[in-house]
């Protein structure tokens, strides 16, 4: 039974675990991530994302289809804050699809520093004055916040829905390795 799983994983690579490295996102953030993600480029981060500001970095894989994020907030909280902060971006993030598909949420904690979560199934329908003729389109995504010092550091990770059975084991590995670093004085 054990040289048919390893025969399946070889003949079928995608849906075998994804091996892990450390990096160091910035001077204070250790994670793993999958070893074949790389930082998007620049033009990539425009035309995916919409914002004025480049996220800290956004990993993504060979194909250009999953990507895992890390943010810094620009809106100041203190740890004791956590659980408003959940209740504020639950509602935002209801509030940016059209229909989700909550799976888990909660306050778990992660080397030393306590970090909320939502994990869910997001869809955004078609715009219906389009003349194409479109599909709604269906999102996995984990997102974890932890607040560190006077910001909320923001850690996603986002794939299309059919591949959420392959990533969903491996991202407890991927998002409970956030580490902040102490900065020598």
């Amino acid at each position: 039974m054990m040289g048919v799983f390893l025969f399946l994983c070889l003949l079928f690579p995608s849906f075998s675990a994804q091996d892990l490295t450390k990096v160091n996102v910035t001077e204070e953030i250790t994670m793993m991530i999958p070893s074949n993600f790389r930082l998007m480029t620049d033009d990539e981060v425009a035309s995916r994302y919409f914002t004025t500001k480049r996220p800290i970095a956004i990993y993504t894989n060979e194909t250009v289809v999953i990507d895992l994020g890390i943010n810094k907030t620009v809106t100041e909280w203190i740890a004791d804050d956590l659980e408003i902060m959940v209740s504020f971006q639950k509602s935002n993030i209801y509030n940016f699809y059209d229909k989700i598909e909550m799976i888990s949420q909660g306050i778990k904690e992660i080397n030393g520093r306590k970090a909320a979560y939502f994990e869910f199934i997001s869809t955004i329908k078609p715009d219906t004055q389009s003349f194409r003729a479109q599909s709604p389109v269906k999102k996995y995504t984990y997102i974890q916040y932890m607040i560190v010092g006077s910001h909320s550091w923001v850690f996603n990770f986002t794939s299309p829905v059919q591949l959420q059975n392959e990533w969903q084991p491996q991202l407890a590995d991927i998002m409970n390795s956030v580490e902040f670093i102490k900065k020598k004085k």
